[in-house]
């Protein structure tokens, strides 16, 4: 995104709601339309404002984003693009992963041996 009244180029993330310049915190909206009213003045033909933005016709019960930072000033969404991690530190870190889902594997193995064990006792029954 690009400020009108400095030209300073950013994301929209930098910018805030409301939108407002990082750089020389002038307000979005006002700086452009400021720009456009000059541009106006100096030249004889019109210059065409943009159009407001469109609310979406529906809108989610509640934004992911705004959910998960509820309560929590200035926090921002990270997105992680990627990680760097040395050949045998990843190799340790899928180890130590494998032996920490044996507990995890034996309860899920309890339980269905529990349930096979119940639907067994109820067909045996059911049969004779």
């Amino acid at each position: 995104m690009q400020c009108p009244s400095c030209e300073h180029e950013a994301p929209q993330a930098d910018f805030g709601e409301p939108l407002r310049c990082p750089k020389c915190g002038a307000y979005y909206d006002k700086a452009l339309k400021m720009k456009l009213s000059a541009a106006l003045a100096s030249s004889a033909t019109p210059v065409a404002e943009p159009a407001p933005a469109k609310k979406p016709a529906f809108t989610l019960a509640a934004d992911h984003v705004a959910v998960a930072t509820r309560g929590l000033d200035g926090a921002q969404p990270v997105v992680v693009v990627d990680v760097q991690m040395r050949f045998w530190s990843m190799v340790v870190f899928i180890i130590k992963w494998a032996l920490a889902s044996i507990p995890a594997l034996l309860i899920l193995m309890m339980f269905f041996a529990g349930v096979v064990s119940f639907m067994g006792g109820l067909l045996g029954t059911a049969l004779k």
